[in-house]
């Protein structure tokens, strides 16, 4: 990696320990960019909330890497609703089931009150300028600044790539992000066919969680 690259992240993160003590990192679990934030956040703060944004609560898949979060004393694991679950439960994506009257949140609103919860203005995410042409254009001038910081938010990997994170995660021994049967490398849990099938052979009764919330998924997929 080059020097000046990580010199960005470590006063980034550093400009956001000062701002605070507490931080909140959006995490994935089993993505490499949650993984190696986690491992650079800790030592800097003296609290980190971990926000893990669910589709389905309670599956074993992400359980090893929340164990793992909680291992450092000051690291807390917070699980809240995917924004997505209003459309998916509200208009029937994925599910033949209908819920009326469900609030429609946005990510804002989640920041919002884990802000006011924890006291802190720091939130964290992961976002890299290398995953897309999307998010370079998103997060161009986060990546250009002294300090990786925009949209209220701090982005401290913004100008890493996955192999960047790959490497810090191999020389720090941290946990081995999963890939989920992708090809583009890890990610978190999402309904992307390549997932759902991963999930579906190795971890067989998340896969039966998942059915049991989006019935639709079962009708492409098959039962368990």
């Amino acid at each position: 990696m080059n020097a000046l690259i990580m010199q960005k992240t470590k006063e980034t993160i550093l400009h956001a320990s000062q701002k605070s003590d507490t931080a909140i990192l959006f995490f994935s679990a089993t993505g490499k960019d949650s993984i190696v934030l986690l491992h650079l956040l800790q030592s800097q703060f003296k609290k980190v909330v971990c926000c893990f944004l669910y589709h389905v609560k309670g599956l074993d898949i992400v359980e090893p890497f929340f164990n793992w979060a909680r291992s450092y004393g000051n690291v807390e694991v917070v699980q809240l609703p995917h924004t997505d679950l209003y459309n998916f439960k509200m208009q029937g994506l994925l599910s033949a089931k209908h819920l009326d009257g469900l609030k429609r949140l946005k990510l804002r609103d989640i920041e919002d009150y884990l802000k006011i919860k924890y006291q802190t203005e720091v939130i964290v995410y992961g976002m890299k300028i290398s995953d897309s042409f999307v998010r370079r254009g998103m997060f161009n001038k986060a990546a250009k600044s002294d300090i990786h910081f925009d949209y209220e938010k701090y982005y401290p990997i913004v100008n890493w790539t996955n192999k960047d994170c790959l490497s810090y995660i191999k020389l720090h021994k941290l946990p081995e992000p999963l890939k989920l049967g992708s090809k583009r490398g890890s990610s978190g849990i999402n309904f992307r066919p390549e997932t759902i099938l991963y999930i579906k052979e190795h971890y067989p009764k998340d896969y039966k969680k998942i059915i049991k919330e989006f019935n639709l998924i079962e009708a492409k997929y098959g039962g368990s």
